[in-house]
């Protein structure tokens, strides 16, 4: 939060900048019961219930925060309120009101932004949104949100231009990366979705919504090339068309609506219609659960790899799946890792992807000569030079010695 009322951010507010919602509110609370009065306790608790969505006791709070002497954080946060609420144009005269008293609150020019782009004022949403990241070039969110409207308002090259920026400022920050492929991929791009994707899981390791949007991306390149739009109709009107069907499921998936990829694959399960794309996105699923569920993505994988018995997607992908599963010993999965990657090079020899896998899986078994095959053999395939699959052989290569 910038600078205001009240002075620079606080301790509380700090953790709630930083996304550890449930210390804030703990530590907010902590504070009203030694300092009733404590105005930045009040904000932040204001603000988490808010975000949780318990409108009706953040309205309490936010009552506290005008009588203990913050007005302009109390129309910053009752906007909130009443734009939860559906009440739009008040929602717009709160922000407004804080714009007049500080013209440099940069909050305050976000969220008009987003209140007016709601309402169907695209030109002067946009503005107040390029005018917020203006007096704060550097925040990630700002930047991020300006992005999405950009995209939402047929800008693309902007949009993308600044969710990339958002990554820029800000690495460990989730939602760019997952609007950026998506994005991506609705422009066909998806060698640079797929990169985008890379990088993610390089800033943030295994998190499970950029593994699931990896693997979808992986599943779809090629294939799933048509938009959601159109991807949607054409399922409709071919409910028993398993590729029809599976298209809609990869791009629902890669769009975050796990739930509703998931309902396409039982449906067609239902039908009798199962088939090996659709097994994966239901892995994919899984797998992307919080918490992961682990046993349903695999015995999901080994369906997929018998009912496409020439197939190297699917025991590829289980091989994936093995070798990152937490596990007790660390190496308990590593036998049946091999196992399946072997299979999965075996049905596709000349497929890289997964030999590179195979070529991991050899190295965390401490097998250095087989290891070493199986990333020559990578790099000796015909692949581009900025190639991710090249890149990763060549790095394996240099640490093997």
């Amino acid at each position: 939060m910038p600078e205001g009322e009240c002075g620079a951010m606080s301790a509380l507010e700090q953790l709630l900048e930083a996304g550890q919602t449930a210390k804030a509110k703990a530590a907010a609370e902590q504070a009203l019961a030694k300092q009733p009065q404590d105005r930045s306790a009040l904000v932040v608790l204001s603000k988490v219930l808010l975000l949780e969505g318990q409108l009706d006791a953040a309205e309490q709070y936010i009552a506290r925060v005008e009588k203990a002497g913050a007005p302009s954080e109390a129309l910053l946060l009752r906007a909130n309120l009443v734009s939860q609420r559906g009440q739009l144009e008040a929602a717009a005269g709160y922000f407004r009101q804080v714009i007049q008293r500080e013209p440099k609150r940069a909050e305050a020019h976000f969220g008009l932004g987003l209140v007016l782009f709601k309402d169907g004022k695209a030109v002067e949403g946009l503005a107040s949104l390029e005018k917020a990241v203006q007096l704060e070039p550097q925040n990630a969110v700002f930047v991020y949100r300006l992005g999405q409207v950009r995209l939402e308002a047929g800008q693309t090259d902007r949009g993308i231009q600044a969710i990339a920026q958002a990554i820029t400022l800000q690495p460990r920050f989730l939602a760019p990366y997952l609007s950026l492929t998506q994005a991506l991929v609705e422009q066909n791009r998806v060698v640079e979705a797929s990169r985008v994707l890379q990088e993610g899981l390089r800033a943030i390791p295994k998190h499970p919504r950029l593994l699931a949007m990896a693997t979808a991306v992986a599943l779809g390149m090629g294939e799933a090339n048509i938009s959601y739009k159109a991807a949607t109709l054409v399922a409709a009107q071919r409910p028993k068309d398993p590729q029809a069907q599976a298209n809609l499921a990869l791009l629902l998936l890669i769009r975050g609506q796990h739930q509703e990829a998931l309902q396409v694959c039982r449906t067609i399960e239902r039908m009798g219609l199962a088939t090996a794309d659709l097994k994966m996105i239901e892995a994919t699923v899984y797998e992307a659960a919080e918490p992961p569920a682990y046993d349903k993505a695999e015995a999901a994988y080994e369906e997929a790899m018998g009912l496409d018995a020439n197939g190297w997607k699917a025991p590829n992908n289980l091989g994936q799946l093995l070798l990152r599963m937490p596990a007790d010993p660390a190496d308990k999965h590593l036998p049946r890792a091999l196992t399946v990657l072997q299979e999965a090079v075996r049905r596709s020899p000349n497929q890289p992807e997964p030999r590179l896998n195979l070529a991991l899986a050899y190295t965390r078994l401490g097998d250095k000569e087989n290891a070493q095959i199986e990333a020559l053999t990578v790099l000796a395939a015909d692949l581009p030079e900025d190639s991710e699959v090249r890149e990763q052989a060549q790095r394996l290569i240099a640490a093997l010695g």
